[in-house]
């Protein structure tokens, strides 16, 4: 906007008042929500991780109508995460955004926050802790994947997908016969990946028989691989189908409501409850029809 001829500020300047400058204008930002934080209340947010040099981060957060502000970074690689630490901590930013302010404090729910968030209930009587719900049903589906059942179909859809996005041809065709879809998309969380990846290769089911049996794979190098036999072999798996529908059909309702809850568009709070009804209903449905069909 400058235009031709701006000179960039050096490293002095961008280390020194521009830095202090945006700290100060940053905080003043911050402070500014105090107002709507006192009008309707806050909700706290501890969310641990961790990152790429295996440091133990937790990044606090506090949401009101008015939006989400960043509160601060702490690295808790160095102490030991019991219940009373947590508790130290989580103390130390109630009394910061004001006790006054705060209704809801939400963090994982491992046993040491849980125990951390009653601490916090126990000394401020006006604020009430809860788990994630996205923590929550994370850890659901990671619980379902440990299943054997599970774990063999989720291995044997792994098979298929690494094939076809490891070989160029069968890649091609693979998109021509879906239409340029994919069978792989993102997940919103690390541990609803393998069942997304489930739902998006039964979509596909029909354009996956009919890509192994067309006179394209047929006539090709590719086919007479052993490799490529082992993977037809497993895209004409009708078992593999058969239990991935099943899966399928237990996960996606749950699946649903994690988008629901782990979505950054809209507040999740007012739609959780009316979305995990649905989904238990919708589960109840669906097997009690399939025990009457046995």
């Amino acid at each position: 906007s400058f235009g031709a001829g701006y000179k960039a500020p050096n490293f002095y300047d961008l280390r020194g008042y521009l830095l202090t400058k945006n700290v100060e204008q940053v905080k003043n930002f911050v402070n500014s929500f105090r107002t709507t934080w006192k009008e309707t209340g806050c909700t706290i947010m501890a969310d641990g991780w961790t990152d790429q040099q295996r440091r133990t981060l937790i990044n606090f957060l506090a949401y009101c109508p008015r939006g989400t502000v960043f509160l601060k970074s702490v690295d808790a690689s160095d102490a030991s995460k019991t219940a009373e630490m947590l508790y130290k901590l989580f103390r130390e930013v109630v009394l910061f955004v004001g006790v006054e302010n705060v209704v809801h404090f939400v963090t994982d729910n491992a046993a040491n926050y849980v125990a951390a968030g009653r601490l916090l209930e126990r000394e401020f009587p006006t604020l009430y802790w809860s788990p994630c719900a996205a923590h929550c049903l994370n850890l659901m589906l990671h619980d379902m994947g440990k299943l054997d059942e599970v774990s063999k179909v989720v291995g044997h859809a792994s098979k298929i997908t690494k094939y076809i996005y490891n070989h160029c041809y069968p890649l091609h065709l693979m998109r021509k016969h879906t239409g340029g879809k994919e069978i792989i998309r993102p997940a919103p969380t690390r541990f609803a990946t393998n069942f997304i990846a489930l739902q998006s290769i039964l979509v596909q089911k029909d354009a996956l028989r009919a890509m192994v049996t067309s006179k394209e794979w047929t006539l090709s190098a590719y086919a007479k691989e052993s490799k490529a036999k082992k993977f037809v072999d497993l895209v004409l798996d009708s078992i593999f189908w058969k239990e991935c529908a099943i899966i399928v059909q237990l996960t996606e309702p749950l699946v649903r409501v994690l988008r629901i809850v782990d979505s950054d568009e809209r507040p999740a709070m007012g739609y959780l409850y009316a979305a995990m009804h649905r989904a238990r209903e919708e589960l109840l449905r669906r097997f009690t029809r399939k025990k009457k069909n046995s």
